[in-house]
């Protein structure tokens, strides 16, 4: 009986100086606005609004319906957005890493994903710090590739695969006589960072933190190019995901070696839950899960349970 045009209809009218007005605010003319009155008070058998008044008036029944457009149409309003909002960010996909040596394997899956997804304007969305957790929250970026989960509310994870954390040190370091390296085996030693909270970086977190290990000195590098160079002028030693750095043990100019425990991290695909059955954002997600198991030395896939808060 009712339309969404009545209830439109009643919520301009009241309050408003003048039927005039009322059409003015719906786009309409006054004589449509009159016709759609006329036909409402018709289907509910009651005046709605009191004419010859200024401002205009609503009855008793009136007033029942205003009631009802003001609790229906912003339930009306806010579903329409959330059915049109994936639609419209489809367009779109802005990528944010957690890591600052992703690139090299990124880029080729953004390269396919590109000739697969033209119609799609993709690009990488990064802050200073590489958190790309509160540009996701934000609504900046549509995917982030992260180790770490942080329990929230409409953020879903979905584990991806898992990569290995490697020591890098110069090719005369006294570590290239061990089989592998220990928490304690660092205490003396320089390590070289990108210029994050220790609280971000593997190595500390999860060997140099659990054993209480104090280093003798910490310094930063800016980017992976810079961190390697660091460590082959025997500046220092450095955690580095072993796909990022094999290629550069095979020519000797790194030696690296796994933890006594080796330290396995997990890659996850983090995304808003309203994104979930987003197509262009689930095709790059399967691109960056073949590159990686693929052409990665040092990953596996990971049976970790997908996280859904």
């Amino acid at each position: 009986m009712l339309e969404l045009k009545h209830l439109r209809s009643i919520q301009a009218l009241a309050g408003g100086p003048s039927l005039k007005s009322a059409a003015a605010k719906l786009f309409i003319t006054d004589s449509a606005l009159s016709h759609q009155l006329k036909d409402l008070e018709q289907r509910v058998g009651a005046t709605l609004v009191v004419r010859k008044q200024h401002p205009l008036q609503l009855t008793q029944q009136g007033s029942q319906l205003l009631k009802l457009a003001e609790h229906v149409l912003p339930l009306i309003e806010k579903a329409e957005q959330q059915l049109l909002q994936p639609h419209q960010q489809q367009s779109r996909l802005n990528i944010s890493v957690d890591c600052h040596a992703c690139f090299q394997w990124l880029l080729p899956s953004l390269q396919q994903f590109q000739q697969a997804w033209p119609e799609i304007s993709s690009h990488f969305c990064q802050d200073k710090d590489y958190n790309g957790l509160p540009l996701l929250q934000q609504g900046e970026t549509d995917l982030l590739l992260t180790s770490s989960v942080k329990i929230e509310e409409q953020i879903h994870y979905k584990a991806l695969f898992e990569y290995e954390m490697v020591l890098i040190f110069p090719p005369k370091h006294h570590f290239s006589k061990q089989a592998s390296i220990q928490a304690l085996d660092l205490k003396s030693e320089t390590i070289i960072s990108y210029p994050i909270a220790l609280q971000r970086l593997d190595l500390y977190q999860h060997i140099l933190q659990p054993a209480k290990i104090q280093v003798q000195q910490w310094k930063h590098a800016d980017n992976p190019a810079m961190l390697l160079q660091m460590v082959a002028a025997g500046m220092g030693v450095a955690a580095m995901p072993y796909w990022a750095v094999e290629h550069y043990a095979r020519q000797q100019f790194v030696q690296l070696r796994s933890f006594e425990r080796p330290l396995w991290r997990p890659m996850y695909a983090a995304y808003t839950k309203n994104r979930h059955t987003c197509l262009a954002l689930q095709a790059f997600i399967q691109l960056v899960l073949h590159q990686a198991l693929e052409h990665l030395e040092g990953t596996r896939r990971v049976r970790a349970k997908n996280h859904h808060h």
